[in-house]
């Protein structure tokens, strides 16, 4: 491949160091956004390896320029990458751009004919989410009109497979929305369903009963995406100081329910510079007006949370107690670099 010698010269300036890179067409058009925990390496690949799929080579064909911008840390990285993905849409990416399709699960008041409903927006205090797959939701619906009605029993939930949907009486639906409620807003409770509906699986393909079997499968499967989605939120209704170590330096963020408020850079750190970046922080929080939407905020939330459950270099402390900040800084000094 034919690379011009100005795109040469832009790819041998890009530093091995984390950031974003941002592809741009021959009018200027960013068409392709990325991270990088090396943008050198990162960037390069893409000119030094067949691509195997044309939309790759599509996009590599069209790049005739490259802008970078440096972070500290690979999780302010994949932060810039999702902000600037959802300002710029570039025609390449597919993630995070489709936010506003973002869906909430409702449980409605009174509609005995379909307890459950999928909406764009938050309808009543029984909605749940907002979740990223719609397909799962709208089979999710489906599939729950064939059990119902659900009620709570003395030591599990009880309920039948029904080939044609009941239609439930005012009674039978009041005590099926209290159980649907418990399931979708409690994870023990889910927990319970779920090994429920294991359990009544095993037991129809124990009795070669196989539409019914895979009819639970399918159940269990779309219930398993809600319950990890929920599962996976570490930082709900939680504050956080989370810490990592710099060539040059550390890097403190302050997070609020997977909300970044407030981030610092220090070349050296002390117990007062702690001390300090809390109290600014919290200063900070009593003002701080969460500008993004809230189906927009779910895409940062998940880098967020992400990042705090996989990277093994990174100091996370839940600020629900009080803090020993020399033990804290200790703890900090002995971290690998992230870069």
């Amino acid at each position: 491949m034919n690379i011009p010698k100005e795109l040469v010269d832009k790819i041998k300036s890009i530093p091995e160091r984390p950031g974003i890179y941002q592809m741009k067409d021959s009018q200027g058009n960013i068409i392709y956004i990325g991270k990088s925990k090396s943008l050198s390496k990162r960037v390069r690949s893409y000119f030094q390896t067949k691509a195997n799929f044309n939309k790759i080579k599509q996009m590599v064909f069209n790049i005739h320029d490259i802008d970078f911008i440096v972070t500290d840390t690979h999780l302010e990285a994949q932060l810039l990458e999702c902000c600037l993905i959802k300002k710029y849409r570039p025609i390449y990416n597919s993630q995070f751009k489709n936010d506003k399709k973002y869906l909430y699960l409702i449980i409605e008041d009174d509609n005995s004919f379909n307890p459950l409903s999928v909406n764009l927006e938050r309808k009543n205090v029984y909605s749940f989410g907002p979740y990223r797959s719609r397909n799962i939701l709208v089979n999710l619906v489906k599939l729950f009109h064939k059990i119902y009605p659900i009620k709570k029993g003395l030591y599990s939930y009880e309920f039948n497979y029904h080939p044609l949907p009941l239609s439930m009486k005012k009674d039978d639906f009041e005590e099926n929305k209290k159980a649907i409620v418990e399931i979708l807003s409690q994870g023990e409770s889910m927990e319970e369903f779920l090994f429920k509906i294991k359990a009544k699986m095993g037991e129809a393909s124990s009795l070669l009963q196989f539409e019914r079997a895979s009819y639970y499968r399918d159940l269990l499967s779309s219930l398993k995406y809600l319950y990890h989605s929920n599962k996976m939120d570490i930082t709900k209704d939680k504050k956080i100081l989370v810490g990592e170590r710099l060539d040059d330096g550390y890097k403190l963020f302050y997070i609020v329910d997977g909300n970044l408020v407030w981030k610092k850079k220090f070349h050296r750190i002390h117990t007062k510079d702690i001390e300090d970046f809390l109290s600014k922080a919290k200063k900070f929080e009593n003002y701080y007006v969460y500008n993004k939407g809230e189906k927009s905020a779910l895409d940062f939330k998940a880098i967020i949370n992400r990042e705090l459950r996989t990277n093994s270099s990174m100091l996370v402390e839940y600020l629900n107690k009080e803090v020993d900040l020399n033990l804290l800084i200790n703890f900090l000094k002995t971290l690998k670099t992230t870069n």
